[in-house]
């Protein structure tokens, strides 16, 4: 029996020791379970995944608690940053997926990597997570992290739905969701939405600042401009520097809205000292439109110069307030630059319209008649229906007044019907310009239509005196010496004394009666002109030809007189007065004086023109006296030392009579045979005939007698007038400038009568018609031909033209010769004048400057023929100087073109000085040398472009950007020419390539400026 219990005994003891070493084996695993999950929640991973690791491998581990382990182990590799963190999470979860943490696996993953701020893999595990399976706070979690995450990657639209279900329930993210979900309407510009959003989030302290900015701008964008200001000004001292900047930015466009200029300065003003970067334009705009209303010109003028140009209306409105305040300032240039741009952008109507009259009134106050000229017809035909209209039309008025743009002045006039007398005044006078203009260009036909059209319209009766009198002078130019004497007569009816032009008048009188061969007027006059004494333009002129009145009225002792009195004077025509007074005395019988004046002729004045006629004449007395051989060694010398003299067949003919009358017969006979065969068409060739009839009578010989006379007969057919006929209507295509016409005319005619007298002067004017048909190659031969001739009256001419045309085909040895030959044979200032102006223009071809300077001076000295000849000499003088680095000696000729008179040459010579001025950094010099221009020579359309293209580069220089651009812009908008265009656009590219290089690197050092402010501000917020 005991050995039954003792059995019992351990029977029942053994199950209790199995269940107690069990219980004991258990209690050891749930320990380090445990362990595990304490050092998991105190974050103390390494450990916690010891222990999780340590119950997953011991051998009585529950499988729950495992598959716990296993999770827990597995993010905590995750926590630590271990590389196969996410790959043993998305482990468990595809071995355990009805595992209760399997869900909440992906959902620990994507919070894991929100805390990293790795959001884009935060969402990726969000959107795993099966949100249905988290429960309370988790739940809430899991929309506001997967919402911020959305919001962070600028998924709006997916975020948004997220934060409106947050903010609509009492929950810890409620402020939070309030703000993000106004901060995405903000930024869809649903402002209605955003603003209550945010006023709610506004009440938690943690938003108020952040929401400050937004809150404003919606203020703003509403219009809400004083609960703005109420609302950010409170708010202002608790915000960080860069909210503050913002909102005080928000707060001066409120006050600017409200036209508080004096406030919303105040804040401008705070901006700008915190502000560490370039200020945008519409920003620039505003401080300058606020500084304007405050009457702070030199600042609005300043921050309106920084908005700079666009193609904008910001542009347009800046550029019209600009305009304003320069021309408060009296800066006219810089207001008409202003007026331009505002005027060109054309965005606003009225503002276009009023800078475009602005503009106008400016021209024309600074004096650049033709700009304004310009600019009124242009605002009449752009705003016909202006309210500027009446008053525009004044001032264009007035500016053709002032014009120098003489032809479209009467284009434009003329096509006025009815014109007030204002108009009628100012086409008086453009027409009487244009044709003064004309006259000096020595276009003496157009200058009479103009004068024609002029007098049309006498409302003022001193330029009508004055047009007449230039008429006359037209006239007297083109020898329509009865014309001329009616105008003259006209100006002198409605002319004064004191008039400028009176005492020419006198002269200009004196001078188409003498020519009209009405010495006894004509020598009235010239001694009225003469009592203006010898300061008189043209008093030497005038005592030589009143002492050619009296001898040719046989007042033979006043004609001495006179011409003695030119002697005495030591008159440029002192020469002509020994001659005159030679042929005086001869005439009385006083042949020793008579020959005392030729002989000092031919000692004293060897170049003189008269040198071959004081030969012929002293041989003449000699004639007359009967001293037959001292009359042929006279005629002798002339025909062997003068081959060029148009006395030779004259010399011929008198010494054959000579000769005949010492019964030299056939010495007489070679004289008259030497005219017949050399000079058939002269006026000796038909005394020779008959000389040589004589002759052979005498001499009992028959001679050549009959072919001379068939030769005569061709020369001077007894049909002559029917070839004058058919000449004249040649001439006449000519003279009215239908040369194709002409051409042929002439062509036929030389054609027709290859022997005539004419024939050589129809030659002469086919080569000119060719010449001045442009067909240079034609004429250059016949001109050859002509001069190779000699006998006709046009040599000289056709030498002239030779030289012209050599020097444009770059033929410059043989133009030199021809220009030298048209010197040598000069008988007034207009032949030396066209003589040294062709040889300077070849030494400037040549680079030869100081050959040019030499012919300008002779120009000046001896060929100053009219204005234009005299600056076309200072300029050549100056250019050459310049060309050398002379630069003193140039601006004095470039000044003296400038002083003498508004021609082209003067534009050039004032661009030139510019030039300098602008090469030697004067440039404020050298622009007001420019508008000089402008306004004295706004006629040469080539000079004013070149004159704005220097302008712009003036302002350029002197870093006045705006003006530099908009005087660009200028031209590429109004120039006609395509190269000033070009040009213009060239160098406005250029500014523009330099300006944005120099944006581009301020730019940079901004953006590296608020990276450091973003650091900073991040820094802080850690």
């Amino acid at each position: 029996m005991n050995k039954k219990i003792l059995i019992l005994g351990l029977i029942i003891l053994f199950p209790f020791s199995l269940l107690s070493q069990y219980a004991f084996v258990n209690t050891k695993a749930d320990d380090i379970y445990q362990d595990g999950v304490e050092y998991f929640e105190q974050k103390q991973y390494t450990a916690a995944q010891n222990k999780f690791e340590e119950y997953q491998n011991h051998k009585n581990n529950e499988r729950l608690k495992a598959e716990n382990a296993e999770y827990y182990s597995a993010l905590i590799s995750i926590y630590l940053y271990h590389s196969d963190g996410e790959k043993r999470v998305k482990s468990f979860v595809e071995f355990h997926p009805t595992h209760p943490k399997a869900s909440e696996a992906y959902f620990e993953l994507g919070n894991f990597y929100f805390r990293e701020k790795n959001y884009a893999k935060s969402i990726q595990y969000y959107e795993k997570t099966d949100d249905d399976k988290l429960r309370g706070e988790d739940k809430t979690h899991f929309q506001f992290k997967l919402a911020y995450a959305y919001f962070s990657r600028r998924a709006f639209d997916e975020a948004l739905p997220y934060f409106n279900r947050l903010k609509r329930r009492d929950n810890q993210y409620q402020s939070a969701s309030n703000y993000y979900a106004g901060y995405i309407y903000f930024e869809q510009k649903d402002f209605d939405e955003a603003l209550i959003d945010l006023e709610r989030a506004a009440e938690n302290d943690t938003y108020k600042v952040s929401t400050a900015n937004m809150m404003a701008n919606i203020y703003y964008q509403r219009g809400q401009y004083q609960k703005l200001i109420d609302y950010a000004e409170d708010l202002l001292p608790r915000l960080s520097r860069l909210e503050a900047q913002n909102v005080k930015l928000l707060i001066a466009d409120a006050y600017f809205e409200q036209n508080k200029f004096s406030e919303a300065n105040e804040y401008f003003q705070e901006y700008r000292s915190g502000n560490k970067g370039k200020l945008d334009r519409e920003l620039l705009y505003r401080m300058g439109y606020v500084a304007y209303q405050m009457k702070d010109y030199d600042e609005a003028i300043k921050l309106f110069e920084e908005v700079g140009i666009a193609k904008d209306s910001l542009s347009q409105y800046n550029a019209y307030y600009l305009g304003g305040l320069y021309l408060r300032q009296e800066n006219y240039r810089y207001s008409s630059n202003a007026y331009e741009q505002a005027k060109l952008l054309n965005y606003n109507q009225d503002i276009a319209e009023e800078s475009h009259f602005q503009l106008a009134k400016l021209n024309l106050k600074q004096g650049n008649t033709a700009n304004a000229v310009a600019e009124l017809s242009s605002f009449i035909e752009k705003h016909p229906n202006s309210s500027y209209l009446t008053q525009a039309n004044e001032l264009l008025s007035e500016a053709y007044l002032n014009s120098n743009a003489y032809e479209q002045a009467i284009e434009f006039l003329e096509s006025i019907n009815n014109k007030s007398i204002k108009l009628k005044e100012a086409y008086q006078k453009v027409t009487f310009y244009q044709g003064a203009e004309y006259f000096n260009q020595a276009n003496y036909y157009r200058a009479m239509q103009l004068f024609k059209k002029s007098v049309d319209y006498p409302q003022n009766k001193s330029l009508l005196g004055e047009t007449y009198f230039w008429m006359g002078e037209s006239f007297s130019t083109g020898k329509k010496f009865k014309d001329a004497i009616s105008s003259y007569e006209k100006s002198m009816r409605n002319s004064n004394s004191s008039d400028g032009w009176y005492a020419n008048l006198n002269y200009g009188l004196a001078h188409a009666y003498y020519n009209d061969k009405q010495f006894e007027k004509s020598l009235q006059y010239f001694k009225e002109y003469l009592k203006n004494g010898k300061s008189a333009t043209y008093y030497e002129d005038a005592v030589i030809r009143l002492a050619d009145c009296y001898y040719v009225t046989k007042n033979y002792s006043l004609a001495i007189n006179y011409y003695q009195k030119a002697i005495d004077d030591r008159n440029s025509n002192s020469d002509y007065a020994y001659f005159q007074k030679g042929v005086v005395n001869s005439i009385d019988g006083e042949i020793k004086l008579a020959n005392q004046s030729f002989d000092k002729v031919i000692k004293d004045y060897s170049n003189s023109n008269y040198y071959d006629n004081a030969i012929f004449q002293k041989a003449q007395l000699a004639f007359e006296s009967g001293q037959y051989e001292t009359a042929i060694n006279g005629f002798s010398n002339l025909l062997k030392n003068l081959p060029q003299s148009p006395l030779r067949p004259y010399a011929y003919s008198k010494r054959a009579l000579a000769y005949f009358n010492l019964q030299q017969y056939e010495n007489a006979e070679e004289d008259y045979t030497l005219i017949l065969q050399n000079y058939l068409t002269h006026s000796t060739a038909n005394g020779a005939l008959a000389g040589l009839q004589e002759l052979y009578s005498i001499m009992d010989k028959e001679g050549d007698l009959e072919q001379y006379l068939i030769a005569y007969k061709n020369a001077n057919p007894n049909d002559g007038e029917v070839t004058k006929i058919e000449f004249d209507a040649a001439q006449s295509l000519y003279f009215n400038q239908k040369y194709d016409r002409a051409i042929s005319s002439f062509k036929a005619y030389i054609d027709n009568y290859p022997d005539h007298s004419l024939t050589a002067d129809a030659r002469y004017y086919l080569a000119d018609s060719y010449y001045r048909n442009d067909q240079l190659n034609e004429a250059l031969g016949l001109f050859y031909q002509v001069v190779e001739d000699n006998n006709t009256s046009f040599n000289k001419r056709s030498i002239q033209k030779i030289a012209e045309i050599e020097l444009n085909n770059e033929e410059f040895d043989k133009a030199r010769l021809y220009f030298t030959k048209l010197l040598d044979q000069a008988e007034n200032k207009k032949d030396k004048y066209n003589a040294y102006t062709g040889l300077m223009e070849i030494a400037k071809a040549k680079s030869d400057y100081s050959k040019m300077i030499m012919y300008a001076d002779l120009i000046l000295e001896e060929a100053a023929v009219n204005a234009n000849a005299i600056n076309e000499a200072y300029l050549n003088k100056g250019m050459a100087n310049y060309n050398q680095g002379k630069y003193d000696e140039a601006k004095i000729s470039f000044q003296n073109a400038v002083d003498a008179a508004k021609d082209e040459y003067a534009a050039e010579s004032q661009y030139m000085i510019a030039l300098m001025q602008y090469n030697s950094q004067a440039h404020q010099e050298s622009i007001n040398t420019l508008f000089e221009l402008n306004k004295q020579f706004g006629s040469y359309p080539h000079w004013l472009g070149k004159s704005f293209l220097l302008i712009a580069d003036n302002y350029y220089a002197m870093e006045e950007i705006f003006q530099a651009k908009a005087t660009l812009n200028s031209i590429i908008e109004n120039a006609d020419s395509k190269v000033l265009k070009d040009e213009a656009q060239l160098k406005l590219d250029l500014i523009e390539e330099e300006q944005g290089d120099a944006q581009n690197k301020q730019d940079s050092t901004e953006k590296s400026v608020k990276m450091e402010e973003v650091i900073e501000n991040d820094s802080t917020k850690n």
